[in-house]
């Protein structure tokens, strides 16, 4: 759906300029943009890799098990008891992934844990409860943000650092303590 909303945009645009005589213009910018967006994906690469390779190390040393059992009791006493036992170890695995910066892998283990806690067509309050702390992630590494603020030529991107745990931390309290006064009142 995405797709025909930008592609209507573009399509939009250009027949606009078309129409005002500006489609050469419009043209030269299209692929200025598209030039300056390789070479944002370029500058972006090396920090990406570094990142990348960092998290590797962390999941092979054991961080990613070793944040897995220190969630565990936490997230099962939040959860409640609508949570099944197969669900808690998929959602204990995609928070830490996401705590981590590895988007990618937190995703597969996100679905599954989605599918073990729906019922049928009906959302349980510990679904509600995961897809809330899920898109609030807490971020204890912002790799992507990091990435983004070194290519584009940050004195110091990884002060981003402290600010984005504080924002994170209290956007998934919020969202935490939402759920639990809605979840209240059903």
């Amino acid at each position: 759906m995405i797709q025909i909303i930008f592609g209507g945009f573009m399509v939009t645009s250009l027949l606009y300029a078309l129409v005002k005589g500006e489609g050469a213009a419009c043209v030269s910018a299209m692929l200025a943009g598209a030039d300056d967006a390789v070479a944002s994906a370029l500058s972006m690469a090396g920090g990406f890799a570094f990142f990348c390779g960092l998290i590797n190390i962390l999941k092979k040393a054991g961080a990613i098990r070793f944040l897995s059992r220190l969630l565990s009791p936490g997230l099962q006493r939040l959860m409640g008891p609508s949570l099944p036992d197969t669900a808690l170890d998929y959602v204990t695995m995609n928070l830490t992934a996401n705590m981590l910066g590895l988007g990618n892998a937190a995703t597969p283990m996100g679905m599954k844990a989605a599918q073990a806690m729906a019922q049928g067509e009906t959302a349980t309050n510990a679904l509600c409860l995961f897809l809330v702390i899920n898109a609030s992630s807490v971020q204890l590494l912002p790799s992507t943000v990091i990435s983004l603020r070194a290519a584009a030529g940050s004195a110091s991107p990884g002060a981003i650092v402290l600010p984005t745990l504080a924002a994170t931390l209290v956007s998934t309290l919020a969202g935490i303590l939402s759920c639990k006064l809605w979840e209240g009142k059903s």
